[in-house]
């Protein structure tokens, strides 16, 4: 059974539940700057090719440089069911596509992504992933995304800071 659609929660992106430091327990000190994206238009084939390539979760959509939405492996896994299920309650008369490769992300993807800033703790991102039973949340500097913080980040962040004293080191 399909799971209902993410981006239908509540319409809410950027929290602003701010450390007011850049401390060693902020986003931007554990989150992973590096991030993959996918654009909207790309295909669904191609999203699971490059999460499972990277082994990884989650894929931050981006569109000119600008979030614009986020899609998990299980968005992606159950995405022609998802299409298929919309199509005909929308009661659209052009046919499913058949296949992953003729999917946009965009079709499956959460539009309106729940986001945080650098200056966020730590606490504030784990917070939201367990309120909201997410696994990443994307970091943003306005409408850039700049990082992501996963639920490992979050752990990591939490094992260095009771085993080091708060040390702040990631490794």
């Amino acid at each position: 059974m399909p799971r209902p659609n993410s981006h239908k929660r509540a319409n809410v992106n950027q929290h602003e539940a701010e450390s007011g430091a850049d401390g060693p327990l902020s986003c931007g000190h554990w989150m992973t700057a590096k991030v993959h994206t996918i654009k909207p238009l790309d295909s669904v084939a191609h999203a699971r090719a490059l999460i499972e390539e990277r082994r990884i979760n989650q894929l931050p959509v981006v569109k000119d440089g600008v979030l614009v939405g986020i899609v998990t492996d299980r968005d992606l896994r159950d995405a022609f069911n998802a299409v298929t299920t919309s199509a005909h309650a929308a009661g659209t008369i052009e046919p499913a596509p058949g296949s992953p490769e003729q999917i946009p992300v965009e079709a499956v993807m959460t539009h309106k992504a729940m986001t945080l800033t650098p200056r966020s703790s730590v606490v504030a991102a784990a917070e939201l992933m367990r309120r909201e039973r997410i696994g990443a949340v994307p970091i943003v500097d306005g409408h850039a995304l700049v990082g992501i913080i996963t639920r490992s980040d979050v752990l990591k962040a939490f094992i260095v800071r009771e085993t080091s004293g708060l040390s702040g080191d990631r490794d």
